[in-house]
């Protein structure tokens, strides 16, 4: 078994399109670093003028009296504004023109309050660039379907390129069992295709290191539970992420696996393996009710899996501070969907069911495959 591993193994690094796909991670990986740069300037900007300071207050390196000031001044003027809300309902003015949504300014004022106590600078969960942040966004964006399609073309032609080739008859006319080839196999692209992730991950670390400073890697994210919020280190976030992304991973080359022992062309396999994720991703986070109450049993709602934790996103908001983190958290799954059941247990218990199942069959149609037999 050793030696069949360290056979592919070779045989994987000798294709020049890997090399090629890692070097455009890197490449998307910089180009990420660049936007956020600019959009994190913007948004220094945006609060300097509004709250007109004398220099920046967020991304910094360094937690000083400004920003405490900023801090509790923002906290105030929230108080200020939740007290005068209640002035006038009591008077029975009109204040939905005004209002909003009565969980942020809570939020808010507790994430301020945290990084008060904490003597941390604030930082942007989206347009970070300090190194423990910027590589809280990047595997943001990587652990989502955008990753796992890059993870399948990266490494999903090592099973499926070989059956169209005909070189998998080679490796079938060794005295090694099918069983032990096709796990082999599976197992090795799983893993690569995590490790390469984690590893941009860890470069996405170094760069904002070098080019932007240090961040506190206990940096307060804000999660949400059933009924309530709360805080965890970034950390703490990256490695959750990371773990579930490893039973996701699991999942989708089961799958692709399984549809490459019946198709047997890997652009056509590639193709409908995608087709299939990004058709059941969107089919388990619809709004309609019966999937909803079922979308912590689906596989494919854990497919972008920040959005299990947080809820960060392409979407805009025009709101530039601090604030936004709350905004943006609201968005994650479990509140979207109204399903608190979606996390991370129950999350890998389904996943690394439905690989099985998927594993299964597809050992299944590998092993009885007519076409090994002419």
């Amino acid at each position: 078994m050793k030696k069949l591993w360290l056979f592919e193994e070779k045989k994987l690094w000798q294709t020049g399109k890997v090399y090629l796909f890692l070097a455009g991670g890197f490449l998307l990986l910089v180009t990420l670093f660049g936007f956020n740069s600019y959009m994190s300037h913007q948004e220094n900007e945006a609060i300097q003028e509004e709250g007109q300071l004398s220099k920046p207050v967020m991304n910094q390196n360094d937690f000083n009296k400004e920003q405490a000031a900023y801090l509790e001044g923002v906290n105030l003027s929230i108080e200020l504004q939740e007290a005068d809300f209640r002035e006038r309902a009591d008077k029975g003015q009109n204040i939905d023109d005004i209002l909003t949504l009565p969980t942020y300014p809570y939020y808010r004022t507790a994430l301020n309050k945290e990084l008060l106590s904490k003597e941390l600078p604030p930082q942007s969960m989206r347009y970070g660039t300090k190194n423990s942040l910027f590589a809280a966004v990047f595997l943001t964006y990587a652990a989502s379907i955008l990753g796992i399609i890059y993870a399948l073309f990266l490494f999903g032609d090592s099973f499926s390129g070989e059956l169209e080739a005909g070189t998998m008859r080679l490796g079938l006319s060794q005295p090694i069992r099918r069983r032990d080839l096709f796990f082999s196999k599976y197992l090795l692209a799983v893993l690569h295709s995590f490790l390469t992730i984690a590893g941009l991950t860890g470069i996405a670390f170094v760069v904002g290191s070098l080019f932007s400073g240090g961040s506190s890697i206990f940096y307060p994210v804000i999660v949400f539970t059933e009924i309530s919020m709360t805080f965890i280190p970034v950390i703490q976030y990256m490695l959750q992420v990371l773990l579930l992304l490893l039973f996701v991973l699991l999942f989708c080359f089961a799958l692709h696996f399984l549809i490459s022992t019946i198709v047997r062309k890997t652009i056509v396999s590639l193709t409908l393996t995608v087709f299939l994720l990004l058709e059941g991703y969107l089919v388990s986070v619809s709004s309609a009710d019966f999937l909803r109450k079922i979308a912590h049993l689906n596989p494919f709602t854990y497919l972008n899996v920040g959005k299990v934790f947080i809820g960060y996103d392409f979407r805009s908001y025009g709101q530039y501070s601090i604030e936004n983190q709350e905004y943006y958290a609201n968005w994650c799954l479990p509140r979207v969907l109204h399903n608190p059941s979606i996390g991370m247990s129950s999350g890998m218990i389904c996943l690394i069911a439905a690989a099985a199942i998927l594993l299964l069959i597809g050992n299944y149609c590998f092993k009885r495959n007519v076409y090994w037999k002419k």
